[in-house]
C-alpha cells in the first residue's frame, strides 16, 4: 500500500501526453527563463520611470507602481515610507545583481551625506514592510562585504497591459477552505506556472483537495492580476448555458442572449483575469467547448481548471495533485516523526478542530500513520475519519475503517476507479448512522446548494418522523462533517459537500422515494417563492431577504425540472412556473423566464388556476420584450393574460396587465394603442375607486398624451400620478411591471424639455435616473433622458451617463438597450467630431433597432444621421433618409417627432458645398409651425435660431430678430442653454435683448 502511495507523488506541470514530469523539472521548467531580457534586464530604467507605459512592476504577491508612488498586496496598499520605496527602486532597478551600498545610499540620498546606519533602518523597514524571510518568502539578501540584492523574479507590466481591466463586479473569489496543510509547494508551483501557461488543469481524484489549492492559488494570484480573480463552481450546473450564465455571474456580466458565450467573450477579449473553475469533471464536454474558446478569444485570460480528468485541449498544462504524503509503514515511529507528514498533521487537526483536546502519543502515532496510509493520504476521506475518530477514538477508528478497505483494495487490483476510496469511506460513514441520520442525509440531498433547518424539515419531516427528530439528526450530521454550516445574520445554514452529496442523492434514488422527498423540496421551493415574491423586487424592501431567495436558484431550476419531467406534476408545475418568474424577472434571468414560461404553456391545462394563467402569460410577454424586443408575441402574450383577468373581474391584474400593454405600445411609439389602453386603465380605476389606481391611470394618460404632443395635459396626469398618490411614490415592481414612478419621471422629463422647461427637464432626468434600481427601469430611463442633455450639449453629463447604460445592458444582456447604446455612442463621437464613426454606429444601430420594432430612440438617430450626411456633402441620402422617417410617422399617426424630423430636413438643406437655402427655409418654417402646434417651444426657437441665421446670412438683421424675439420672450427658464444664450447674444447684437 505505501508503495503505491509513493508512486502516485510524482508530480508536475505536462504537456498532455503519458509523461510526468518532476518536480525538479518542473521547477527547472518555470526557472528557466530567468536570464530572458524581459526579467533579467533593470526593471525600470531613468527613462523608463517617467513613461507612463512602463510603471508597474510584479514580484510575490506585490504590485509596484512607480508612478503612483505605491505598493499594493491583495489589492491593499501597503505602508513605507520615501526612503524605503526609493530603496527598493534602487534594489529592483537591479533585480539578480548585487547593489553596493555606496551605490544604494548614492540613489537615495543624492545630496545629503549620511552614514550607513541610516541604510540598514530603512532597509529594516522595508523587509518588514515585505514579510522578507516570512513563511520561506525571500525578497532582498545582504551579501556580506559587498552589498544587497533583489532575489525574487520581477515582472515589469506596461501600464496599458491594465488600464481598461474594469470589471462589472469585484473579485467573487470565496475564503479559503480553512487552515491548509501540506499543499504549500503545490500552491507555489502552481501559481509560478499561472506565469508562463494560461490553462492550468488541477488533476486529481475526489476529494484529493483540488478546490482547496485551486481557492489558495487564486488568492495567492490576486496582486498578479489586479485583483480579477472569479471564481465558478461548475459542480451545481447541469447544461451549457448554466455553465455560461454562471461564469458571466461570477465576473459580473448577464449574459441572456441566445449565443451567451459570444457575449462572455467580447467581455473578456481586452481584458486580464484568472478564472477558478472547479469541478469540471461532470460537464467536461462543455467546460472544455467553453474554456477552449476564452483560451484562444481572450488572450489576457488565464485559466485555473480542477478535474478529475483532463480537459485534452491543446495549451493545456496538467497539474496531478497528488495524495498528501503518508508516513512509511516503519515501526517504531514517534509521534513527532508521523507528524512530519502532512496527512498526520491534518489528521490531529480536524480532530483537535472539532473541540477535542487531543494529543497525539507515541503509543498512537503508528495506528495514524497505518489509517493515512490506508486512506491514501486523500483529505477529504482523511478529514472524515478524524472526525470518526473524534467520537470513537483512534484505535477504534482505524479498526473499524480496516475491514472496508481491505475490501477495497481487492477492487482497485481489478482496475475499480480510484474514486472509489471515497465512496469507501462515505460508505463506511453512512453504515454507521443511525436510520433517523441516514433518512436525513438521504432527503436533504435533493438541495443542490445552502439549505436552513426549515427546508431540512419541509422535505425530512413526516409521521413518525417529528420535528425534533429532524432537527437533532441535523446536528449530528454537522458534527460528524457530512454537513456543513455556517453562521450568517440571518442565521445557520447548511450544505452537503459535493461528493457526500452525489452519494446521498444516489441512496435517495436507491431508496425509491426520491419522487416523494422531489415532490416535497417542490412544494417547499413554491412556498419560499410565494412568500418573498414581494420582496424580490421591493425597493424598500430587506436585500439581505431578496438575496437569501435568490440563492435557492439552483434548487429552483431542479424543482422546475422535476415538476416538468415524466414523474412531475402539472398542478406543481404550474404554480411553480408561476411563483419562480418573479424570481428569473428580478435576477434579470429574462431568456431562462422565457424559456420556462413557453413549457409552462405548453403543458398547461383548462382547469389551471386564473392566477397562475395570468402570471405566467404576463412574465412572458415581459420576457419578450425586454429580452428579444417588441413582437407581435408580447402583444399576444399580454392580451391573453387580460383576457383571462377580464373573465374572472381580477381588477388588479387588469389594471397591472394595462400597465404592461401601455409600456409595449409607449416602446412602439404606437400613439393609438397608448392612448386606447390608457383609457382602458382609466375606466377600471374609476370602478375601483381606488386612489393607489386612478395614480396608475393617470400615468398611463399622462404618457399617451405626451406622445400625442398633448404635453400640457401629460404633464398635469403624470404630475398628479407622482404628487397625488404616496404609493405611487415607491410603488411595488412586481405589481406593476418595474416601477411606474421612474416611467412618469422620464415622460414627464421629456415633456418639459419639450415645452422649453429645461431646468424642471434635467430635474426630472435626474430623479428617474436616481430612482432606477432594477436593470431594466435603470435602462429605460438613461435612454429616456439622455437626449435631453444632447440638447443642452453637457458633454460631461452624456459621457457619465452613456457609460452607465453600456454597463448595465451589456451586464445584464438587454439587447434592445445595447442597440440603444451604439446609438447615443454614435451621437457622441459625432458631438467629439469624430464623425466618421459616430456615422457607422448610428447605421448599425438603426438597422438592429428596426429588426427589434424599437421605434422610440429611432427619429433621434435619423435626424443625427441625416444631418452628418448632409455635412459630408451626402444631401441626397439625408433627405431621403429624413423622408422616409417622417412618411413613416405620418402613417402611424406619431406626431411628436415630425418638427424634430422637419428641423433635422431643413439643416440638410443648409448644410453642404452647395446648400439649397430655398428648400431650407420651408423645411425649417414648417418644423416651426409644428412645433408651435404642439407647444414645443424648445423646437420652435431652434428652428427659428437655425432660419434667423439664413436671413442674417441674406442681412435680413431686422427680420431674423422679429422672429426670435417673441420665440424668447416665453421662456421662463433654462436661460444657461446653448439655444437661449444664442438667442440673447442675436438680440443683444440688434438692440432688442
Amino acid at each position: 500500500m505505501a508503495s503505491g502511495v509513493h508512486e502516485n507523488r510524482r508530480v508536475g506541470l505536462n504537456v498532455m501526453s503519458s509523461q510526468v514530469v518532476g518536480k525538479s523539472k518542473l521547477i527547472d521548467h518555470f526557472w528557466s527563463d530567468a536570464t530572458d531580457p524581459i526579467l533579467a534586464v533593470p526593471v525600470m530604467s531613468a527613462e523608463q520611470r517617467s513613461s507612463p507605459s512602463a510603471t508597474r512592476v510584479l514580484f510575490g504577491p506585490f504590485d509596484l507602481n512607480v508612478t503612483e508612488r505605491s505598493l499594493k498586496k491583495a489589492g491593499e496598499i501597503i505602508p513605507l515610507g520615501a526612503r524605503a520605496f526609493d530603496i527598493l527602486i534602487a534594489l529592483i532597478d537591479k533585480a539578480g545583481e548585487i547593489v553596493s551600498k555606496g551605490e544604494l545610499i548614492e540613489k537615495v540620498w543624492p545630496d545629503v551625506t549620511v552614514e550607513e546606519g541610516s541604510l540598514r533602518v530603512h532597509l529594516s523597514a522595508l523587509r518588514k514592510a515585505l514579510g522578507d524571510g516570512q513563511f520561506g518568502h525571500k525578497y532582498i539578501t545582504n551579501v556580506h562585504g559587498r552589498g544587497y540584492c533583489f532575489v525574487s523574479p520581477v515582472r515589469r507590466q506596461a501600464a496599458e497591459d491594465h488600464r481598461d481591466n474594469s470589471f462589472a463586479r469585484l473579485s467573487n473569489l470565496p475564503p479559503a477552505l480553512g487552515r491548509m496543510i501540506g499543499r504549500d509547494d503545490a500552491v507555489l508551483e502552481i501559481q509560478n506556472g499561472l506565469k508562463t501557461e494560461r490553462l492550468v488543469t488541477i488533476l486529481g481524484t475526489g476529494g484529493i483537495g483540488k478546490t482547496t489549492v485551486a481557492l489558495a492559488v487564486g488568492h495567492a494570484a490576486l496582486a498578479d492580476f489586479s485583483g480579477a480573480v472569479f471564481f465558478v463552481d461548475i459542480s451545481a450546473l447541469g447544461d451549457e448555458q448554466q455553465i455560461v450564465g454562471a461564469l458571466a455571474a461570477a465576473i459580473g456580466l448577464r449574459a441572456q442572449r441566445v449565443d451567451g458565450k459570444d457575449v462572455l467573450l467580447n467581455y473578456l477579449r481586452s481584458r486580464r483575469a484568472l478564472l477558478v473553475l472547479d469541478t469540471c469533471e461532470h460537464l467536461i464536454e462543455k467546460v472544455s467547448d467553453l474554456i477552449d474558446r476564452v483560451f484562444h478569444g481572450a488572450p489576457g485570460v488565464c485559466i485555473l481548471a480542477t478535474s478529475q480528468e483532463a480537459l485534452q485541449l491543446s495549451g493545456e498544462r496538467v497539474f496531478c495533485l497528488p495524495p498528501l504524503d503518508c508516513p512509511p509503514e516503519q515501526p517504531g515511529q514517534t509521534a513527532a516523526q508521523v507528524l512530519s507528514y502532512p496527512s498526520a498533521r491534518l489528521f490531529v487537526d480536524r480532530i483537535t478542530a472539532r473541540g477535542s483536546r487531543f494529543s497525539l502519543s507515541d503509543d498512537e502515532a503508528p495506528v495514524v500513520a497505518e489509517i493515512c496510509r490506508k486512506l491514501d493520504g486523500i483529505p477529504l476521506a482523511i478529514e472524515l475519519a478524524a472526525g470518526r475518530a473524534a467520537i470513537f477514538g483512534v484505535k477504534d477508528t482505524a479498526a473499524r475503517l480496516g475491514c472496508r478497505l481491505d475490501l477495497l483494495k481487492f477492487g482497485r487490483r481489478t482496475a475499480t476507479p480510484r474514486h472509489q476510496t471515497l465512496r469507501a469511506t462515505l460508505d463506511w460513514s453512512y453504515d454507521h448512522l443511525s436510520e433517523i441520520e441516514r433518512v436525513v442525509l438521504r432527503r436533504v440531498s435533493i438541495f443542490t446548494g445552502h439549505f436552513t433547518l426549515e427546508a431540512s424539515l419541509a422535505v425530512a419531516e413526516e409521521e413518525g418522523i417529528g420535528q425534533a427528530d429532524v432537527t437533532e439528526a441535523t446536528g449530528r450530521l454537522v458534527d460528524k462533517s457530512l454537513i456543513g454550516s455556517r453562521m450568517e445574520s440571518r442565521g445557520i445554514s447548511y450544505r452537503l459537500l459535493d461528493t457526500t452529496r452525489a452519494y446521498a442523492f444516489e441512496r435517495l434514488i436507491a431508496s425509491g422515494e426520491h419522487d416523494t422527498i422531489a415532490a416535497r423540496h417542490a412544494n417547499f421551493v413554491v412556498a419560499l417563492l410565494e412568500a418573498n415574491s414581494v420582496d424580490l423586487f421591493d425597493l424598500g424592501a430587506s436585500k439581505g431577504v431578496a438575496s437569501s431567495i435568490r440563492e435557492y436558484l439552483g434548487d429552483v431550476r431542479s424543482a422546475l425540472e422535476w415538476s416538468f419531467g415524466v414523474r412531475g406534476s402539472d398542478g406543481i408545475a404550474m404554480r411553480l412556473a408561476a411563483a419562480a418568474a418573479q424570481l428569473f424577472l428580478s435576477m434579470s434571468l429574462l431568456l431562462e423566464c422565457r424559456n420556462w414560461m413557453l413549457r409552462a404553456i405548453d403543458r398547461m391545462r383548462e382547469d389551471c388556476e386564473p392566477r397562475h394563467q395570468m402570471e405566467i402569460y404576463a412574465s412572458l410577454a415581459l420576457s419578450l420584450m425586454f429580452a428579444e424586443g417588441n413582437s407581435e408575441k408580447v402583444r399576444d402574450a399580454f392580451n391573453t393574460a387580460l383576457t383571462i383577468a377580464e373573465r374572472h373581474g381580477d381588477t388588479y391584474q387588469q389594471l397591472r396587465l394595462l400597465s404592461g400593454l401601455s409600456m409595449y405600445f409607449n416602446r412602439l411609439v404606437d400613439v393609438a394603442g397608448s392612448l386606447e389602453v390608457a383609457l382602458r386603465g382609466e375606466a377600471v380605476a374609476k370602478k375601483t375607486g381606488n386612489p393607489d389606481d386612478a395614480a396608475i391611470a393617470d400615468s398611463m394618460l399622462g404618457q399617451a398624451y405626451y406622445l400625442l404632443g398633448e404635453h400640457h395635459r401629460a404633464q398635469k396626469h403624470l404630475e398628479r400620478a407622482l404628487y397625488g398618490s404616496a404609493s405611487l411614490r415607491r410603488v411595488n415592481a412586481s405589481q406593476h411591471l418595474f416601477d411606474l414612478r421612474s416611467r412618469g419621471l422620464f415622460v414627464l422629463a421629456r415633456s418639459h424639455w419639450f415645452t422649453g422647461n429645461l431646468d424642471r427637464a434635467v430635474r426630472y432626468a435626474a430623479m428617474a435616473v436616481d430612482e432606477a434600481e432594477h436593470p431594466i427601469a435603470l435602462c429605460r430611463a438613461l435612454v429616456m433622458t439622455m437626449p435631453i442633455y444632447f440638447w443642452i450639449d453637457d458633454l460631461d453629463q452624456i459621457e457619465k451617463t452613456l457609460s452607465k447604460l453600456e454597463i448595465t445592458s451589456e451586464t445584464h444582456s438587454l439587447e434592445p438597450y445595447r442597440a440603444i447604446a451604439l446609438g447615443l455612442r454614435g451621437r457622441y463621437l459625432i458631438r467629439l467630431s469624430r464623425v466618421p464613426e459616430g456615422i457607422q454606429l448610428l447605421r448599425g444601430s438603426l438597422e438592429e433597432l428596426k429588426n427589434r420594432r424599437y421605434e422610440m430612440p429611432v427619429t433621434d438617430f435619423v435626424s443625427e444621421l441625416a444631418v452628418s450626411l448632409a455635412k459630408q456633402n451626402a444631401r441626397a441620402e439625408a433627405v431621403a433618409l429624413v423622408n422616409e422617417s417622417i412618411a413613416g410617422q405620418m402613417k402611424g399617426n406619431r406626431v411628436l417627432p415630425v418638427p424634430k424630423l422637419f428641423l433635422a430636413k431643413g439643416l440638410a438643406f443648409a448644410y453642404g458645398d452647395a446648400p439649397e437655402v430655398r428648400s431650407a427655409e420651408c423645411c425649417l418654417e414648417k418644423a416651426m409651425d409644428l412645433a408651435r402646434q404642439q407647444s414645443a417651444l424648445a423646437f420652435e426657437l431652434r428652428a427659428g435660431l437655425e432660419l434667423a441665421r439664413i436671413w442674417i446670412g441674406r442681412d435680413e438683421v431686422q427680420r431674423a430678430n422679429d422672429l426670435v424675439a417673441p420665440i424668447y420672450s416665453r421662456f421662463s427658464e433654462g436661460f444657461g442653454a446653448p439655444d437661449l444664450v444664442m438667442a440673447r447674444e442675436l438680440l443683444g447684437q440688434t438692440g432688442r435683448g
